[in-house]
């Protein structure tokens, strides 16, 4: 990094929380253990941010970040023919209230914000998932970008434009720690710097576009900032 960030942003669904090791075991808890919750929550999760992007091209409004996970849960379910009820239903969307954390992330967290950074999410959830999955860390967020706040889901650039336009602070003051190849594109095209919580090894969406720096974990971060 270059010019200290005034403010630094995180992914909240794949930066900062682990879905896989939160929905698995919801879903056993729902559906029974005979599921195979493994392939079920990757599918999911696959198919709620294919709804996000339905909704960037369909130019009918915003569809919010807690519908598309419901409509595409219940595609999931019934391209397997797994019958649930809407209480079961009703269960497993607001699973994705209470996202568990990566292990070193309020840690890491905690340290960032003791150097004097202001620290923010900037995330597709709706605000009040975010608010509530924000609830999991025991530091103060500065600030919650939410999807709903842009009109937008990413990679839209409209969803990296708001913390330049709700805090004031430039672009070029911002980092973000993304969290998947698609984020690092929407954030390097927007003129953000990026940091890419790459925990599995993934190649870029775009090799011309890369982050200025990838991660296994998130204690890495420390380095840098």
């Amino acid at each position: 990094m270059h010019e200290r960030p005034r403010l630094v942003t995180f992914d909240f669904y794949t930066a900062l929380v682990d879905c896989q090791a939160t929905i698995v075991p919801a879903l056993r808890g729902a559906l029974g253990e005979t599921v195979d919750a493994e392939a079920l929550a990757r599918e999911w999760r696959a198919k709620q941010l294919e709804w996000a992007q339905l909704s960037n091209s369909l130019c009918r409004g915003r569809i919010p970040f807690r519908e598309c996970t419901r409509l595409a849960l219940r595609h999931v379910l019934a391209r397997h023919r797994i019958g649930a009820g809407e209480g079961e239903i009703g269960t497993l969307v607001a699973a994705w209230d209470r996202m568990r954390p990566w292990p070193e992330a309020a840690a890491t967290l905690g340290t960032i914000k003791a150097r004097g950074y202001a620290i923010a999410i900037l995330s597709n959830g709706d605000e009040a998932m975010l608010r509530s999955g924000a609830a999991a860390f025991d530091v103060a967020f500065d600030h919650i970008f939410a999807s709903e706040q842009a009109g937008h889901y990413k990679p839209h650039p409209g969803m990296y434009a708001l913390p330049a336009m709700r805090t004031g602070i430039a672009g070029h003051a911002v980092l973000h720690v993304a969290g998947s190849g698609n984020d690092v594109l929407g954030a390097r095209l927007a003129g953000l710097r990026c940091i890419w919580s790459n925990r599995t090894g993934e190649p870029p969406a775009d090799a011309s576009v890369r982050a200025d720096h990838e991660l296994r974990d998130l204690t890495e971060l420390l380095a840098i900032l």
